[in-house]
């Protein structure tokens, strides 16, 4: 079972990602803000790490993307966001992001792109997700 970090400060978007997360066979923690996320990230090994660029307070996505890369290389970094501008793809890789994700998605985009970055090949868990959230 993969350990998963979401970070995002709105309670809809943490329920519907950690219920993908969770049908996929993930444990999900959940940070609403950035130094919270930081201490998460210390503290547990993640595989995933999931990060909302607009977060609440002093830091963003990118900063906790950043912070995270300086202790963790291991671990898998997904930023998501509704906004964004032609540069997000340079700006999430500089800081360390393997991915990034435009919000809304739907739950199969973002279960391909955790396959994607952990490698790994499940058909069967693939075409329930696509079951579940059709």
């Amino acid at each position: 079972m993969a350990k998963s970090l979401l970070v995002d400060d709105d309670p809809v978007m943490q329920q519907y990602t950690k219920k993908i997360l969770e049908k996929a066979g993930h444990s999900v923690e959940i940070a609403n803000d950035a130094p919270g996320a930081i201490d998460l990230a210390k503290a547990n090994p993640y595989q995933i790490i999931i990060v909302d660029l607009v977060l609440p307070g002093f830091m963003n996505g990118i900063d906790v993307i950043k912070e995270i890369r300086k202790f963790n290389q291991d671990a898998k970094i997904i930023a998501y966001s509704g906004f964004c501008d032609e540069d997000i793809n340079e700006k999430i890789n500089r800081a360390g992001a393997d991915h990034f994700l435009m919000k809304p998605f739907k739950p199969y985009e973002l279960w391909e792109l955790i396959k994607d970055v952990l490698e790994e090949d499940d058909e069967e868990l693939k075409s329930t997700l696509k079951f579940l959230f059709a």
